[in-house]
């Protein structure tokens, strides 16, 4: 079985069936933003471990998140947490532009430096080494919103988003190991939720 029918096999067993995506996936080489010691896992389901405690997603659940976020070529973004660069190229393979935040130094420039390397849309992608929380207005920014990084709840989030914005969010469940993730749809009066988009063991996010 050749690299590309694996991954095929992986992702269709996790109802990834947007072309898009799985061609994303298959262009974006998974292993050159890993931490040298894992590379050889790069298309095993596992979650791989960054610095400062910190964990790349799985490839199940980052693309579970692409496919559910339906990114299209106008879109700015805005993605919360770096980690190792690779969720936020497959991302500014589908957008317009990414901007990134990312609070934690060694995070950054692992990130930076697998961006720098190995991106073929840096000219789009905007890294910004500090806390979300400092700056909450400019979220009002962007059309597409991920948080990597788990919250308590979204609601005071809610009126930092634009009219016609879709966010996801882990949120962390009570005396459970596991997050769940949800996407907010930002209409002109209310917003709406989608829940059971995935689950996974994600951080925190740093106050």
């Amino acid at each position: 079985m050749n690299y590309q029918d694996k991954t095929n096999q992986i992702y269709r067993c996790h109802d990834i069936l947007d072309e898009r995506v799985l061609s994303v996936i298959k262009n974006v080489n998974r292993e050159s933003f890993l931490p040298e010691k894992y590379k050889p896992f790069s298309i095993t389901d596992v979650s791989i471990p960054l610095s400062a405690n910190q964990s790349m997603l799985t490839p199940s659940c980052e693309a579970k998140i692409i496919q559910a976020m339906d990114f299209h070529t106008n879109d700015s973004v805005l993605v919360v947490g770096t980690g190792s660069g690779y969720l936020v190229e497959c991302i500014a393979c589908l957008s317009n532009t990414v901007s990134t935040y990312e609070i934690d130094t060694k995070l950054f420039e692992f990130g930076k430096k697998n961006l720098d390397h190995y991106s073929q849309n840096r000219h789009k992608i905007f890294l910004n080494h500090d806390n979300i929380l400092n700056c909450l207005d400019k979220i009002k920014a962007y059309e597409k919103i991920i948080f990597t990084c788990s919250i308590d709840s979204y609601l005071p989030f809610i009126e930092y988003l634009d009219t016609n914005t879709k966010c996801f969010f882990f949120i962390n469940q009570y005396k459970s190991p596991y997050k769940k993730g949800i996407i907010i749809h930002k209409t002109r009066s209310s917003y709406r939720v989608t829940e059971n988009i995935v689950t996974s063991q994600t951080n925190k996010i740093m106050d």
